[in-house]
């Protein structure tokens, strides 16, 4: 038989953290609360879907109230002046974090990518400590920085805000038609079209829209834009994961601007009802696809209104 080279898989999680965060998505079907959800954990900066997730397990199971104010030791000890105090130490919440080396190349010398930084690869998981303000002492915490949230738009949009999400499409050489006829586009408010060897290459969005609801359109067609393909984008439906993985960047993508989406409750993912191992890997898998695709929205979008200002 002939050598076949296959893509190294990844580590596999630690079945203990594995099945808190089982626990935790149960937690979330439970609610039937997955706008909700989003909206919560979207205030946690730096960690991954799965870490914010084991996050808010944690703080839930103390009695906590949900909170992004949590870092490891190091960090609230140089950057906050504050110790973890003494009977807390040992009560840590437990994210998981991969263990990372040098990729290297067939005569074991370190792959350099072009911003000068070594190429890693994940070898295996561990568990890292981290702790929530209310395990520690110290001065006093400043109040997180919410300038960029631009919440006073509350239930009304700048048009400054779609500029910034056709700035998005730009950057990634994506089409966009503002003025479709009700007659072109049927029952859709808006599409996306994947021509560029099956990458999004145009976004159409109905025509007569107010413009709250372009730019709820407009953030969920960049979200099939930068997750999906050709192949994904033809074969899902509304109840798809596809669909969900959009419908979720287009909410963090407006809660981030303060256009109110009147309750999107998500329904045909909180169907499921139970976590089962099928529905854990899709939305474990999804949860960190969507945030990243969010992130990228607003980066470059407040980075056009910061410019228009």
């Amino acid at each position: 038989m002939d050598n076949v080279e296959t893509k190294p898989k990844l580590p596999k999680v630690p079945e203990k953290a594995l099945e808190a965060l089982k626990e935790g998505i149960q937690s979330v079907l439970d609610s039937k609360d997955w706008s909700g959800f989003l909206n919560a954990i979207r205030q946690i900066h730096d960690y991954s879907f799965n870490n914010r997730l084991l996050i808010m397990l944690g703080q839930s199971k103390r009695g906590w109230p949900f909170s992004p104010l949590v870092a490891g030791k190091t960090k609230w000890d140089t950057k906050f002046k504050r110790t973890i105090k003494k009977e807390e130490f040992g009560k840590p919440i437990w994210i998981i974090a991969p263990v990372l080396i040098d990729k290297t190349d067939a005569d074991g010398r370190p792959l350099v990518k072009s911003d000068g930084s070594t190429e890693k690869v994940p070898i295996r998981f561990r568990g890292v400590r981290v702790y929530d303000h209310h395990q520690t002492e110290g001065e006093s915490i400043p109040e997180p920085d919410t300038s960029a949230m631009m919440q006073q738009l509350d239930s009304t949009v700048s048009d400054q805000v779609m500029a910034g999400l056709l700035e998005v499409a730009k950057k990634r050489q994506v089409e966009v038609q503002q003025d479709v006829s009700a007659v072109e586009m049927g029952n859709a408010l808006g599409r996306c079209w994947f021509q560029n060897a099956g990458r999004a290459s145009k976004i159409e969005i109905k025509s007569d829209l107010n413009l709250a609801t372009a730019v709820s359109v407009m953030a969920h067609e960049l979200g099939h834009a930068i997750l999906h393909n050709r192949d994904e984008y033809q074969e899902h439906d509304s109840s798809s994961i596809k669909e969900l993985e959009a419908e979720s960047v287009a909410y963090l993508v407006c809660s981030h601007y303060g256009v109110d989406l009147g309750g999107r409750s998500f329904q045909y993912i909180v169907h499921h009802g139970v976590a089962s191992d099928d529905v854990v890997a899709d939305l474990l898998k999804s949860g960190d696809r969507i945030f990243r695709a969010y992130e990228e929205i607003v980066t470059i979008a407040d980075k056009s209104l910061t410019s228009a200002l």
